[in-house]
């Protein structure tokens, strides 16, 4: 079983890199509406972007299945 620190640093870490991506991919997609960076640029930022979403909502996935145990080992 996880103590309350560990899920609580986990947790922050999940929220940050999903507000970071989603922050990132919002700038890639404004960068790219008004034409002021290449498209393979914007493209990047948005792929690192979604990148750290994934990332950010494995991480909360984690957190959810680690917080009790299966049960009793065999």
């Amino acid at each position: 079983m996880q103590d309350a620190d560990d899920i609580r640093r986990r947790k922050r870490r999940s929220s940050r890199c999903v507000l970071a991506g989603v922050a990132l991919v919002t700038l890639a997609l404004w960068v790219s509406g008004h034409g002021l960076a290449p498209t393979a640029l914007t493209t990047a930022v948005a792929v690192v972007g979604f990148v750290l979403v994934s990332y950010g909502v494995h991480v909360g996935w984690v957190i959810f299945y680690d917080s009790e145990p299966d049960g009793p080992a065999s």
